[in-house]
């Protein structure tokens, strides 16, 4: 399972057969870290190229862009669920204060 992942981030077969564990592993970990740097300087262009069709007064953040390439999928489930029941509940109020009229006969 090592060998493939070694030489998809180009590692020859030698220099992977000479590696320790652990240097195989801090090699995935940099080699991630450089990934994610990249994903976060491209999604900051996009944020900009994004914007302009946008509707207005809503935003969108590098963060939008990268975090779900990076989030562990039930972590982005919980998350989802959380922005979903906020929303509902700001929902709520906004639709409690336009109709508290009929609400009070």
């Amino acid at each position: 399972m090592a060998e493939p992942l070694a030489y998809e981030i180009g590692l020859k077969p030698r220099e992977f057969e000479q590696m320790q564990p652990g240097e195989f592993w801090l090699l995935l970990e940099a080699n991630n870290r450089r990934q994610r740097e990249q994903d976060y300087r491209s999604a900051y262009f996009l944020s900009y190229l994004i914007a302009p069709y946008m509707k207005k007064g809503s935003t969108i953040t590098v963060e939008d862009i990268v975090d779900p390439l990076w989030e562990d999928p039930e972590e982005l489930k919980k998350r989802k669920a959380e922005e979903r029941k906020k929303k509902i509940e700001a929902d709520k109020q906004i639709l409690e204060k336009e109709f508290a009229w009929a609400l009070k006969e």
